[in-house]
C-alpha cells in the first residue's frame, strides 16, 4: 500500500445546481498534496494482508479496534441493490466455512494476533458475536489479550423480528467481548453516553429550588427510609446490557442495504467510552461502514477494510452522505457536517478477473459458462468545451455481456442509466492517484443519477487528461480517460 488508488475530499459546494432533488456535486475543498498528513484510510482487501501491511506503520498506534465478523452461521448474507422501487440481491458474504470449525477459529485467532499488535497500551478491543461461536472465541481472546485484561461481555439485546421457532427460546441478542491491551486504557465517563433512567425513576422525578430529585427507599430495623437524590446526570453509567439500542430496519434512514448492518447508536457508546479525540479507530470487517460514519461524526480518525468491494463503495458512498445522516449526539437533528479527507487502496489480487456474481447469471447458461474474464462495460461521453470551461455527459453506458444475465435482473432494468451506480470524474488527472473533482451517485432512499456536469472552470492553459470513473450496479468500474486542451 505505497501508493493509494483514489483520494477523496467529500466535502462539497453548497450551491449545486439541482435537477429534480439530485445534486451536482462539485468538490471545493482543497486537496492535501502531502500524504504524510493524516487522511483517514478505506481499504479493500483480504483483512490479513492488510493488517500486516498496516503493522509497518500503524504498530501500537491503534486505540481502538472494533470488529463484527462472520459469526459461523451456516448463512450466505446479502445486501440489496435497489432498481427503483424494487431491489435484487447479492450476495455480500459467504459465513458458511464447510461446517469446519477448526478453520474458522483458525481464521479468527490469526487476525485477533495480528490486531493486538497493532493496538496501542491504552488500547481496547471489542469482538462482536453471538450464540454460534462466542464461547469458542472468548477462550481465544483470553489467551491472547489475558484474562485479566477482559472486562466485559456486554449483550446487546434487540427485538427479535420475526420468531419463527417453538422448539427453544427465541434468541434476540448478540455478545460483545471488550478486552484491554494493558491495566493502563482509555475508559471515558461521557454523559453522552449514559443510558436512561428506568420508568419508576423517571416516573417519580420532582423538582425543587435545588434541582430535579427523586426518592430513593429502603429500610433499616423494619422501617422504611427515603432519601432525596439530585440528578446531575442526564441518565445512568451505562451497565453491560444494552437493551436502548434497536436495530437497524429497512426503513429507518441508516439503513444501507446490509443484512447485518449494526446501528450508529451501538458503535457510538463504544467509540465514546473506549477513544479519545484523535485517537484512531479501526474496523477490518467494515461492512456497510457504520463504524468509519461514526468515527467521523466523534471527531476520530479511522481505518477501514474489507474484502467485498460493494462494502466499499457502500461506506464511500455513506461518507458523501454523511450530512444528511442522523447527528449522533442528537439523534432528532441532521448531521450537517462533512467527512474528512479519506484515501482508498485496493490490495490487488493476482489474476485478477472480471465476474459476474453468480446469483445473476442466466439459468439457461449458467451450467456452461464461459470462466474465461468478461469484458468490461463501456461508455460513451459527450464534451462541451468553450474558453477554459469544460463539463462531461455520459450519454450511453453498453454492456457487453448482456446476453449473460438473468431475466430477471433485466426486467428490472427500463434504461442504460439504470445501470449506473456511481460516476466521478477528476478534471486534471495525475500521478496515478485519482482525485475526483465532480462526483454522482445513487443512495438507498433516492435511486436518480446526474450525469452531466456543469461547467468546469480551468485557471490555467495546456493540457490536461480528464479521467471518468464508473461503478454499475453489479459492481463493474469501467474508466475512460480524454485530453482536454485549454
Amino acid at each position: 500500500m505505497n501508493h493509494p488508488d483514489e483520494f477523496v475530499i467529500p466535502e462539497i459546494s453548497h450551491n449545486f445546481k439541482k435537477k429534480g432533488n439530485v445534486s451536482q456535486k462539485f468538490i471545493t475543498k482543497k486537496y492535501n498534496e502531502n500524504m504524510n498528513i493524516w487522511n483517514n484510510i478505506l481499504i479493500c482487501g483480504e483483512n490479513k494482508e492488510v493488517l500486516l501491511s498496516l503493522l509497518k506503520k500503524f504498530k501500537e498506534k491503534i486505540d481502538l479496534i472494533y470488529i463484527d465478523p462472520p459469526f459461523y452461521s451456516g448463512s450466505d448474507y446479502y445486501h440489496r441493490i435497489f432498481l427503483g422501487k424494487n431491489y435484487i440481491k447479492k450476495i455480500s458474504y459467504n459465513d458458511k466455512w464447510n461446517r469446519d470449525l477448526e478453520s474458522y477459529i483458525s481464521f479468527i485467532r490469526e487476525r485477533l494476533n495480528i490486531m493486538k499488535e497493532l493496538l496501542s497500551y491504552n488500547g481496547s478491543i471489542y469482538v462482536h458475536l453471538d450464540y454460534h461461536v462466542s464461547h469458542y472465541i472468548k477462550l481465544i481472546l483470553d489467551e491472547i489479550f489475558g484474562i485479566e485484561n477482559f472486562r466485559n461481555e456486554i449483550i446487546w439485546h434487540y427485538p427479535a423480528a420475526s420468531a419463527q421457532t417453538k422448539r427453544f427460546f427465541v434468541r434476540s441478542y448478540d455478545s460483545i467481548f471488550f478486552y484491554t491491551k494493558s491495566d493502563n486504557y482509555i475508559f471515558n465517563d461521557d454523559s453522552d453516553n449514559y443510558m436512561e433512567y428506568s420508568n419508576r425513576v423517571k416516573n417519580a422525578i420532582k423538582e425543587d429550588e435545588k434541582g430535579l430529585y427523586y426518592y430513593r427507599g429502603g429500610s433499616h430495623n423494619g422501617k422504611k427510609l427515603k432519601e432525596k437524590v439530585y440528578i446531575k446526570k442526564s441518565g445512568v453509567f451505562p451497565r453491560d446490557v444494552w437493551t436502548d439500542i434497536p436495530y437497524i430496519r429497512a426503513n429507518t434512514k441508516e439503513y444501507q442495504g446490509f443484512s447485518t448492518q449494526k446501528p450508529e447508536r451501538l458503535l457510538k457508546r463504544i467509540i465514546l467510552a473506549s477513544s479519545n479525540k484523535n485517537s484512531i479507530i479501526a474496523d477490518f470487517f467494515c461492512g456497510s461502514g457504520t463504524t468509519a460514519a461514526v468515527a467521523e461524526k466523534l471527531g476520530r480518525k479511522w481505518i477501514a477494510c474489507d474484502l467485498n468491494f460493494n462494502s466499499i463503495l457502500t461506506t464511500r458512498k455513506r461518507l458523501l452522505e454523511l450530512n444528511n445522516s442522523n447527528d449522533i449526539l442528537n439523534w432528532n437533528k441532521k448531521y450537517m457536517d462533512f467527512a474528512q479527507p479519506f484515501t482508498i487502496y485496493y490490495l490487488k489480487k493476482k489474476n485478477q478477473r472480471n465476474t459476474i456474481p453468480e446469483e445473476f447469471y442466466n439459468e439457461k447458461i449458467k451450467e456452461n459458462k464461459n470462466s474465461e474474464n468478461i469484458a468490461e462495460p463501456n461508455f460513451d461521453i459527450k464534451v462541451k468545451k468553450e474558453n477554459n470551461k469544460v463539463s462531461i455527459e455520459i450519454s450511453n453506458y453498453n454492456i457487453p455481456y448482456l446476453d449473460l444475465l438473468s431475466e430477471s435482473l433485466k426486467d428490472n432494468i427500463k434504461n442504460w442509466f439504470d445501470w449506473i451506480e456511481y460516476l466521478s470524474i477528476d478534471f486534471n488527472y495525475k500521478n496515478s492517484t485519482f482525485k475526483p473533482i465532480w462526483i454522482s451517485y445513487k443512495t438507498p432512499k433516492n435511486r436518480e443519477i446526474l450525469l452531466k456536469t456543469g461547467d468546469f472552470e480551468y485557471n490555467n492553459i495546456g493540457q490536461f487528461r480528464v479521467k471518468i470513473n464508473i461503478i454499475d450496479i453489479l459492481g463493474f468500474k469501467t474508466s475512460s480517460l480524454i485530453n482536454i486542451n485549454i
